[in-house]
C-alpha cells in the first residue's frame, strides 16, 4: 500500500487515538483486577471477623454445657475456660473426667482413679482450641461449609499452616505424645482440620470438630474429636 506524503499527517492522530484506546483497555482490565481483589480481600476480612466473633464465643466466661465425641463413645458435661467435668458410658463401664482449677486431671473407671496419661488423648476444652485457633486465623486457609442437613448451620473448614502444627499437635495429644521432638518433615506429613459449624439464625456455634491425619507409607490415619455445644 502506497501512501502519499501529504497524507502521513493523517497517521499521527490515528497512532494517537490507538495508543489512548489501549491505556483505556489496560486500565478498564487493570480496574477490573483490582476490583476482584478488593471483593476478595473485602470476603476474606468479612471471613475473618465472623469468624473472629465465633470463636469468642466458645471462650466466654461461665460454666457452659458441652459433649464430647471421640469415636463411638460420648461424654456430657460442663466446661469453664479450661476447667471441665464430663461423665459418660464406655464400653460398658462408667467413664468420669475432671480438670480443676490447678489444671490437675483426673480419671475415673468404674469409680476407680486411672493414669489419664494413658489415653489416648488428653482433652483440652473448646476454650483452649478457640484460643490456638485465635492465633493462626490470619494464616489458615479457611473454606466456607454448605449447610449441613436441614439444621440450618452453616460452617468453615480451617486448615492450620504445617508450621503451626507442632504446637496444636503438642496441645491435643497432650503428655504421652513428645511432639517437640518430630522433625520438621515429619510434622508436614500431618494435616490438622477444624470444622466450626454455627446456627445461621440466631449466630451461635454449635459444635467445633477436629480432625488429625497422618500420612504414612503404610497409608492414611484418621482421628476425629467432636465439641457439640
Amino acid at each position: 500500500m502506497y501512501i502519499r506524503p501529504g497524507m502521513l499527517w493523517w497517521a499521527i492522530p490515528a497512532f494517537l487515538m490507538l495508543f489512548l484506546l489501549g491505556l483505556a483497555l489496560g486500565f478498564a482490565s487493570g480496574q477490573e483486577n483490582m476490583e476482584e481483589w478488593s471483593a476478595a480481600e473485602e470476603k476474606r476480612q468479612d471471613e475473618t471477623l465472623l469468624l473472629s466473633g465465633l470463636l469468642d464465643q466458645l471462650t466466654e466466661r461461665g460454666e457452659l454445657s458441652f459433649m464430647v465425641t471421640i469415636e463411638e463413645c460420648v461424654l456430657k458435661g460442663t466446661y469453664n475456660q479450661g476447667q471441665f467435668h464430663l461423665t459418660g458410658d464406655v464400653g460398658g463401664h462408667k467413664v468420669e473426667m475432671k480438670r480443676d482449677e490447678q489444671e490437675r486431671v483426673t480419671v475415673w473407671i468404674d469409680g476407680k482413679v486411672q493414669d489419664h496419661t494413658a489415653l489416648p488423648y488428653a482433652l483440652y476444652t473448646p476454650h483452649e482450641h478457640a484460643q490456638l485457633l485465635k492465633r493462626v486465623l490470619d494464616s489458615a486457609i479457611t473454606i466456607p461449609l454448605q449447610p449441613e442437613s436441614d439444621q440450618g448451620w452453616r460452617g468453615f473448614r480451617l486448615s492450620v499452616p504445617s508450621g503451626e502444627v507442632t504446637e496444636l499437635l503438642d496441645m491435643w495429644l497432650g503428655p504421652s505424645f513428645s511432639v517437640r521432638e518430630i522433625a520438621q518433615q515429619a510434622a508436614n506429613q500431618i494435616a490438622v482440620d477444624y470444622q466450626l459449624w454455627y446456627d445461621e439464625q440466631s449466630g451461635r456455634v454449635r459444635q467445633l470438630d477436629l480432625e488429625l491425619q497422618f500420612r504414612t507409607p503404610f497409608g492414611e490415619k484418621r482421628d476425629t474429636l467432636k465439641f457439640r455445644m
